[in-house]
């Protein structure tokens, strides 16, 4: 369970960070008739999905085993990595778009492990001596790796990576979402919220 039972609403770490999705109208139009709404849908809403037979969405989301996307087969792309992030499977993501793949949901979520890596660094590193590896090797790659996963906050690690992907695909669109391991309901961070309300770049879309 998550450290806090009562969810991400009664946690004032998160609770004034995110946007409730109570119901369609709290969707951004954006995605209205989209299937990020169709996602929003089935977590919050207990609508069920309809597959089309054809990759319709990319689901970005963490390891952690107490999460699991309500989703059918043959609907969606599922890309699993520490902390969400997309570090070193942005060809993989390429492939997805290469299929007809025009919505990505990266989803954050509370109490992620990756925000306590320096507390299990002893373990990872006990972990690798006992598959043989020197104790040097071990630290080496445990601090390497660290600095690609470990994070320090995970609604400040999601706006980093959506703005990061959005660099990088801009013709995509990307939907940052945040789930609470106790109620498994979706959020919108209300960092997306001040990007939807941003002025539009004269000579630019405002995307």
């Amino acid at each position: 369970m998550a450290k806090n039972p009562l969810g991400v609403t009664r946690n004032v770490h998160f609770n004034l960070r995110l946007k409730k999705l109570e119901n369609v109208d709290d969707i951004p139009e954006r995605w209205r008739g989209t299937p990020i709404a169709s996602f929003i849908g089935a977590h919050n809403f207990d609508q069920p999905i309809e597959p089309s037979g054809k990759p319709e969405l990319l689901i970005a989301t963490c390891i952690e085993f107490r999460f699991t996307p309500k989703i059918p087969s043959m609907y969606a792309y599922v890309i699993r990595r520490a902390s969400g992030r997309l570090v070193g499977s942005e060809f993989t993501m390429v492939y997805t778009m290469s299929q007809g793949v025009k919505h990505v949901v990266l989803v954050g979520h509370d109490d992620c492990g990756m925000t306590k890596v320096s507390q299990k660094r002893d373990a990872m590193i006990q972990t690798l001596k006992e598959q043989g590896w020197s104790e040097k090797r071990a630290e080496e790659y445990v601090a390497n790796e660290a600095g690609r996963y470990a994070i320090d906050d995970e609604v400040d690690s999601l706006e980093s990576e959506f703005y990061r992907l959005l660099e990088l695909f801009p013709n995509v669109e990307i939907a940052p979402l945040f789930v609470s391991l106790n109620s498994h309901r979706l959020y919108l961070p209300t960092w997306y919220m001040e990007y939807l309300n941003r002025p539009t770049v004269p000579g630019k879309a405002n995307r």
